[in-house]
């Protein structure tokens, strides 16, 4: 993939600065850039080339860019052969469950893989403590056992980008305070507030301008752990962004739940 342009635009510093530093740090190939909070939208995230003559979120990730598109997808389905049934698309996670999620190990299985994002070019992954001060490889992995963590990966495809974060906390009170501070780096800055439907405990999705350009963001609380995805790089699709939110917290609820995450895209 070649070089991301620099995170420019967003006024807001604080916390949103200090998730982007963390996530963009490790030799990533925006290395330059700028930086958001641990639980707030970072700038971007990647994943494989969209189809020829199709661009955007919706096109990468399959979702419809329209109502009108998304009722010929339903049109087409019911109209599928009934030996190939298109699989539904995962229900909205709800959850606020009190599990905490403090092991490096389960925090990297929570991030979306090349499984999970079918088609998409990973860049970037890491998972380090939630200060940034110790990332969780190697014989450094031991010294992450217990402590509340910082977890992210970004795809991309075509000119989408897309990146998850998750932040683990020890309580839900302690995660509550975090979703607190990322909505508040974004409302220093130059976002607006979207209405779409809560996803996990609590959620909100905001618009404005991030690496790629006009992007997406929806910061989201499950139980113990504040979560975040970002989508930009093509056309501003915001039902293509909560589809990947609610494989993120889906993921988030297994692992809660001491399953093994493995919730996927399936089809919208």
């Amino acid at each position: 993939m070649g070089g991301r342009r620099v995170l420019a635009a967003v006024a807001a510093a604080g916390v949103l600065t200090g998730v982007l530093a963390g996530c963009s740090s490790g030799g990533s190939k925006n290395a330059g850039g700028a930086a958001a909070p641990a639980s707030a939208p970072a700038a971007s995230a990647p994943g494989p080339a969209a189809p020829t003559g199709t661009t955007g979120a919706s096109a990468a990730a399959g979702a419809p860019t329209s109502a009108a598109s998304g009722a010929a997808g339903a049109t087409g389905a019911a109209s599928a052969p009934a030996s190939t049934p298109a699989p539904a698309a995962p229900e909205a996670p709800h959850g606020d469950l009190e599990a905490a999620l403090l092991d490096d190990k389960v925090v990297g299985q929570v991030l979306p893989d090349a499984k999970a994002m079918a088609g998409w070019e990973e860049e970037k992954r890491k998972v380090d403590t939630a200060d940034h001060q110790v990332t969780c490889t190697g014989a450094a992995a031991a010294s992450c056992a217990g402590k509340p963590l910082s977890g992210s990966v970004r795809f991309s495809s075509g000119d989408v980008v897309v990146r998850f974060l998750v932040d683990t906390l020890p309580t839900r009170d302690a995660a509550a305070q975090r979703l607190k501070e990322s909505y508040a780096s974004y409302a220093a800055g130059p976002f607006k507030k979207m209405d779409t439907p809560a996803l996990g405990s609590e959620s909100q999705a905001f618009q404005g301008p991030l690496a790629e350009g006009e992007g997406v963001g929806i910061v989201v609380r499950s139980g113990t752990v504040v979560a975040s995805v970002t989508s930009e790089g093509g056309p501003v699709d915001v039902a293509a962004t909560r589809r990947f939110a609610v494989m993120l917290v889906n993921r988030i609820e297994q692992a809660q739940a001491g399953r093994t995450p493995d919730a996927g895209l399936g089809v919208g």
